[in-house]
């Protein structure tokens, strides 16, 4: 059992100086940004729908052509007084001004604008770019009123570009290898990576397939944490090297490119970067072309001599140019999008993830320290009161705790049904699915299996259920929704009104209930409807809930190589989720926790309409409905189920009123809080939040406005938080939020013994009595398959080869903060603690893998699928 675990974090150390490096800097004037809006406004439809300048493509060009371009300030193109680019030095005023007015002409080249583009280079030209000297303390923060470091914004990409490039000086050795890796720098929208470039290849499964290590960099700050973080995240980059790489339409890659320099030697040492360009098919042309915001574009124009290959040559041999040609090489970077399979397995076993750390943590000193590791978090139970597992050598035992789980969950569903039949549709491709699914269902009830017939209507009476069933089959409504190619006038509107068709026909497929229902639906995956919009299943979910069912979609059985018993009983166990079924364990704390607690989780869905709340509220003591949601047309908490099945009419009506702006959504977001934390007042509660998904719709839960105890509002002074219920207590919760806002981690050893996993509650070694901020980490997934301890990737030896073709499965950290832990309006405060404990706790269940997000806040995120239109988002092109 491991007992401490590090995270893949550093920050300053106060005992030493602060960490000053000196740069120059130009800015982005205010003439350039009036006059080249106006210019590239020219090929806009209409100004209203136009983006701002595309000032990303422009910045990539300067760091792939001028190494000593270390960072770009975000937003400079729009505020001249915003930084625009920072250099470790003067790089030539020449090599700026060339890439410059290289994507001036790149804004508007067509032949009808050649006036306009002339008048603007002849005022641009006389206006000279300054690269001015200035120091920068990488160590300075302010503090919030509430104890949180407030860094200066600028930090947050230069910070990560500095470290990336300091780290890209060294080489890597993994341990019993005789091979250096060396890495390039990738500037990204969030902070930067480090790629190990060439890529290496594993011979397995027929040999060409390519991969390479890769480590992110990113900055973060901490609730009540007075210092920046820089996080350093590691993993596997996978390449397409194949003979010809088929891109299906309106699917796009990204593809990395490393080049020699337009000037100077062009020498190995000065080629630290690989430049971020995407390649995609243009139906106008008929053809694949670069990106519009590809830098490799400009490449060409700012080299007169070199040539740079055309998207459709490097599709056309991307093993070739993955390799190398004439001293340049591209990298597409492969993607389960594009229906190809490759024999390298995903991520980094915990052991090459600690080795990596390493060589990060001595790379650093002395500028940065490693965070102190964690230990479990002292007096606090790490999981719910669980059955008692049998390992699968024991069947008399196994067979006990599944009768125990069958029972609990007969329990949950009398619940949630509150003395109605259930309604079931097994809804097949396959005429002999229905069989299998059917009885996996009652399985997992415990239904005797003479009841399962092969009629297509059956009834099942027992233990106090009685369950309605219905067989048929999809028929037509399993083919692609037919939209318009890409590029046809009107498409949008067309692919709106098609699945807006397909819709209306699969809710006619079938009588309308008002009882809970649901629909066990065999489809085809995602990847199998490659056109663009052409995947039904979103118009099949809004047209089954029209009918009153929910659906559970399960792809087709036949012929399938993976483990079909175990996709058909995770969909069982999800259809009973959508169903409000509770068989959550009494969460264990030393102390007793408030009598009848409830929870709250709240989640926002995005839209192509704008941003809609959903609270799901879960009651563990009640006789009914033990799991409900807010329905804010009702102005009450309905069951769960009702909540989902009329969530898509609920979307229709949301979408009439037109798109919003974001300061309308964060209002409406804002009120509907309120008005819940109103509702919840007359007993404890605990609200669980998901910090990363509302910030921006709850302002106030940015780590710089948060106080312990306090709650915050748009235009209402924070309050203690007895003010919103005297029995209310609020824990925010963070995941990666696809920006690295957690840290990876892994559990050390002795020397010589390969680093782990853990699951359990974690906090600081020292941890202060109002430490509020808490680490929890889960186990392993049941249907992960094992892999030996420390199987590795990196080293160049036939186990590493093997190695390669391994996924690795990373327990998801989740950082957890007891926010609002006090009793009463001034009241002294609660173990934040044991709030942190019952909040882990809600991650854990008897029938599913350890979640993602505590069992409240997953319930809300999963209501989303019903929450959103199948109105296309596809953005209005030039």
């Amino acid at each position: 059992m491991y007992n401490q675990i590090r995270t893949c974090a550093f920050e300053h150390d106060p005992s030493r100086g602060p960490w000053v490096e000196q740069f120059h800097v130009a800015k982005f004037t205010e003439q350039w940004q009036t006059e080249l809006t106006d210019l590239y406004a020219l090929g806009w439809r209409s100004p209203e729908v136009m983006v701002g300048l595309p000032v990303r493509r422009l910045n990539q060009v300067l760091r792939a052509v001028a190494p000593g371009v270390l960072a770009t300030g975000r937003g400079a193109a729009a505020d001249s007084s915003v930084p625009w680019i920072y250099t470790d030095g003067e790089v030539p005023a020449e090599v700026v001004r060339a890439a410059f007015l290289t994507w001036v002409v790149s804004l508007r080249p067509e032949p009808e604008h050649q006036a306009a583009l002339d008048r603007v280079l002849n005022s641009i030209s006389g206006t000279a770019i300054e690269l001015l000297p200035v120091q920068v303390d990488l160590t300075s923060v302010d503090l919030s009123a509430g104890g949180t470091a407030l860094p200066p914004r600028r930090l947050y990409s230069l910070l990560p570009e500095l470290v990336a490039t300091r780290l890209a000086q060294r080489s890597f050795r993994a341990r019993e290898s005789d091979v250096e890796t060396r890495f390039r720098v990738v500037n990204r929208d969030q902070g930067t990576e480090l790629v190990a470039w060439p890529p290496r290849s594993t011979p397995w499964d027929g040999g060409g397939h390519f991969y390479s290590a890769v480590v992110r960099v990113t900055c973060h700050t901490v609730p009540f944490t007075t210092s920046l973080r820089v996080h350093v995240s590691t993993g596997i980059r996978r390449w397409i090297a194949g003979d010809r790489l088929f891109l299906p339409r309106q699917r796009s890659a990204t593809a990395l490119v490393d080049t020699q320099l337009p000037w100077g030697d062009g020498g190995s040492a000065a080629r630290s970067r690989l430049s971020v360009n995407s390649i995609r098919y243009d139906a106008r042309q008929g053809r694949v072309v670069w990106g519009r915001n590809s830098p490799v574009g400009l490449l060409g124009d700012l080299d007169v001599i070199g040539s740079y290959p055309k998207a459709e040559e490097v599709v056309s041999s991307p093993k070739a140019w993955l390799t190398g040609r004439e001293g340049k090489a591209v990298g597409i970077v492969y993607s389960t999008a594009l229906e190809m399979a490759h024999a390298v397995g995903t991520g980094l076993m915990p052991d090459e993830r600690a080795e990596l750390d390493e060589w990060v943590a001595e790379g650093l000193e002395p500028l940065l320290r490693r965070v102190p590791d964690l230990v479990r978090v002292p007096r606090v139970r790490n999981k719910p009161a669980l059955l008692p597992t049998a390992p699968k050598t024991k069947p008399e035992q196994r067979e006990k705790f599944d009768r125990q789980v069958e029972a609990n969950r007969r329990r949950g569903l009398r619940v949630a049904l509150a003395g109605d039949p259930l309604h079931v549709d097994v809804v097949t491709i396959f005429s002999e699915s229905a069989d299998r699914i059917l009885r996996e269902f009652a399985r997992q009830l415990g239904c005797p299996e003479e009841q399962v017939t092969t009629e297509v209507r059956q009834r099942w009476f027992f233990e106090g259920l009685e369950v309605r069933l219905t067989v048929s089959s999809l028929g037509d409504l399993a083919r692609k929704v037919d939209v318009p190619k890409p590029g046809t006038p009107q498409r949008p509107a067309a692919a709106l009104e098609a699945h807006r068709a397909r819709r209306l026909a699969a809710g006619a497929a079938f009588p309308r209930l008002d009882a809970p229902a649901i629909a066990l639906v065999e489809l085809p995956g995602g990847d199998r409807f490659t056109e663009a919009d052409s995947d039904p299943k979103s118009a099949l979910r809004l047209g089954f809930a029209d009918s009153g069912r929910l659906t559970q979609f399960i792809r087709p059985l036949p012929g399938s190589g993976d483990d079909v018993d175990q996709r058909v009983r995770s969909a069982c166990l999800d259809a009973f989720r959508q169903l409000g079924v509770l068989t959550s364990a009494e969460p264990r704390t030393r102390s007793p926790l408030p009598t009848g607690l409830q929870y709250v989780g709240l989640w926002v869905v995005r839209g192509a309409q704008g941003r809609r709340l959903v609270a799901v509220r879960v009651r563990p003591g009640e006789e009914v409905q033990q799991v409900t949601a807010w329905d804010d047309r009702a102005k009450d908490w309905v069951p769960y189920w009702r909540f989902l099945s009329t969530s898509a009419t609920a979307d229709a009506s949301f979408r009439a009123k037109g798109r919003r702006n974001a300061e309308d959504d964060r209002l409406d977001v804002e009120r509907r809080i309120r008005s819940i934390l109103y509702q919840c007042r007359s007993r404890p509660t605990l609200l669980l939040v998901n910090s990363g998904n509302l910030r921006e719709s709850w302002p106030s839960l940015a780590n710089g406005s948060l106080m312990r105890d306090h709650l915050g509002f748009t235009g209402i002074q924070d309050q203690r938080v007895g003010a919103y219920g005297e029995e209310l207590r609020v824990v925010l919760v963070r995941d990666r939020n696809s920006r690295e806002e957690v840290p990876q981690w892994y559990a050390p050893t002795p020397e010589g013994k390969p680093a782990g996993f853990a699951s359990g509650l974690w906090c600081p070694r020292d941890e202060a009595s109002d430490n509020r901020v808490f680490a929890s980490t889960a186990n392993l997934p049941r249907s992960f398959p094992k892999t030996p301890r420390g199987l590795r990737k990196l080293g160049d030896d036939v186990s590493s080869q093997y190695g390669a073709t391994i996924s690795a499965w990373n327990p998801q950290y989740l950082e957890i903060t007891s926010l609002c832990v006090a009793s009463g309006d001034a009241g002294s405060p609660d173990s934040a603690a044991k709030w942190a404990s019952v909040t882990h706790q809600q991650r854990f269940h008897d029938e599913y893998d350890p979640l993602a997000q505590p069992f409240p806040v997953h319930l809300a995120k999963k209501a989303g699928e019903y929450c959103i239109s199948t109105e296309s988002t596809e953005d209005e092109v030039e």
